[in-house]
C-alpha cells in the first residue's frame, strides 16, 4: 500500500480513498432492532465494487453504542453505496430508532495500516 497524505515539497497528495467512522446511538429499548439493521447492511455492502472494508463494531460495556468503520474506493464509489437499497433500507429502519442523528466523520489516512490494498 502505497497512499500518502503529505505531498512532498512541490508536489500535490492524491488521495482517493475515502474513510468513514461513523457512530451510532440507539434509544433505550432499541439495541437489538439498531444491531440487527446495522448487521443486515454489512454483507452487502463488503460486495459492492468500491468498498474496500465495511466494519461494524459495538461498545463494550452497557452504553450499546454502535460504530462503523467503512473505506470506499473513491468518492463515487461511496456516492454508488449510498444510492443503493440496502442501504435506503437500513438508513429508513434504523434511523426513527437512534437516540441522536448519527455522527459521520470522513478522514483521510496520516499513518494507517492497512491489509486493504488502497489505489
Amino acid at each position: 500500500m502505497t497512499s500518502s497524505f503529505a505531498p512532498a515539497k512541490g508536489e500535490e497528495a492524491v488521495v482517493t480513498a475515502i474513510t468513514i467512522f461513523a457512530t451510532f446511538v440507539p434509544k433505550p429499548g432499541c439495541e437489538a432492532e439498531v444491531q440487527h439493521a446495522l448487521q443486515a447492511v454489512v454483507p452487502p455492502t463488503r460486495d459492492e465494487p468500491g468498498c474496500l472494508r465495511f466494519d461494524l463494531y459495538v461498545g463494550r460495556g452497557p452504553d450499546m453504542t454502535f460504530r462503523m468503520f467503512e473505506i470506499f474506493a473513491s468518492q463515487q464509489a461511496l456516492d454508488a453505496h449510498r444510492e443503493t437499497g440496502h442501504y435506503r433500507a437500513y438508513r429508513a429502519t434504523v434511523m426513527p430508532l437512534l437516540e441522536l442523528a448519527p455522527v459521520v466523520v470522513t478522514m483521510a489516512p496520516l499513518d494507517a495500516a492497512s491489509h486493504v490494498d488502497m489505489p
